[in-house]
């Protein structure tokens, strides 16, 4: 048997006078940012019915990360972090001590595998736009003794500028307790440094950057410490990242997440080279 309120909506629809007539009333859905007509379609993006993707923005914005430490283990596996959605950028890093990591899932994405001038590490990087399909991240360490990988996830990024090679730049250092970051670039740039040491414990990112996930290697073991932060793209350096001790080797690669430009002018606070503000200038 019909819900007797569903018979009664049926029969007695509500009715608005639209300054001329009366007439039934549309329905309406909350898109993100206003009241808007129903749409015929909705889809489940993780988290709740959606009317439509999200807006791309400029800057894509950090939602959730996760991380591991593997040692003596074939394959690394990470679940994606909670409340992803979908078009969420999920970016997967894996550092392993020796050899070439493998992204076993999900299928059907191709890493940037990076290899530096030491045999000490390599490093794997795979970007891409969440359909709600994906499961685990599962890397393949092959021999590796150690190695360390983390998912960030990143919202309102543009999927139509996916790229198959996120890093933009990358730098190898040895024997430092500095290691430099190189000038921001457009869109959100994400700073991912290595380090392979016995004693690093503790670390601090310079000002203008939020630090992230970061994966120390454990105290007295020779392993691969992984740190990460964020900024806007500024296009100038912001300082280095201060490590507690010297370590045989670190590199620091800028990996971008793709937005789509507003078109107006970027100022970064805090950052003397990109933050000149002149009269006509607004702060929002």
């Amino acid at each position: 048997m019909a819900d007797p309120t569903d018979l009664a909506r049926t029969y007695n629809p509500t009715m608005v006078w639209d300054g001329s007539k009366w007439g039934e009333a549309s329905k309406k859905v909350w898109d993100g940012t206003q009241w808007a007509a129903m749409p015929t379609v909705l889809f489940w993006d993780g988290t709740a019915w959606r009317p439509k993707p999200p807006v791309p923005r400029e800057f894509a914005a950090f939602s959730g990360s996760n991380k591991g430490n593997y040692k003596n283990t074939r394959y690394a596996g990470i679940p994606t972090p909670a409340g992803v959605r979908v078009n969420d950028f999920v970016v997967s890093i894996c550092a392993n001590m020796k050899g070439f990591p493998k992204l076993v899932s999900p299928a059907g994405h191709l890493p940037q595998v990076i290899s530096p001038s030491t045999d000490e590490m390599s490093f794997a990087v795979v970007c891409w736009p969440y359909t709600g399909q994906e499961g685990d991240v599962v890397w393949d360490l092959g021999g590796s003794p150690q190695a360390a990988c983390m998912n960030l996830l990143y919202r309102n990024g543009d999927v139509s500028n996916q790229s198959v090679t996120p890093v933009s730049d990358m730098q190898l250092h040895k024997d430092v307790d500095k290691v430099p970051l190189m000038p921001s670039k457009d869109y959100t740039s994400v700073f991912v440094a290595l380090a392979v040491s016995r004693q690093v414990s503790s670390y601090a990112w310079p000002e203008g950057v939020l630090p992230r996930e970061a994966v120390v290697g454990r105290f007295g073991s020779y392993e691969i410490s992984a740190f990460t932060a964020d900024t806007p793209g500024a296009g100038a350096s912001l300082g280095a990242l201060q490590l507690n001790t010297k370590v045989d080797a670190a590199a620091m690669y800028l990996v971008t997440i793709p937005g789509r430009s507003d078109g107006k002018p970027t100022w970064i606070l805090g950052d003397a080279a990109a933050s000149v503000l002149g009269k006509t200038t607004y702060l929002q």
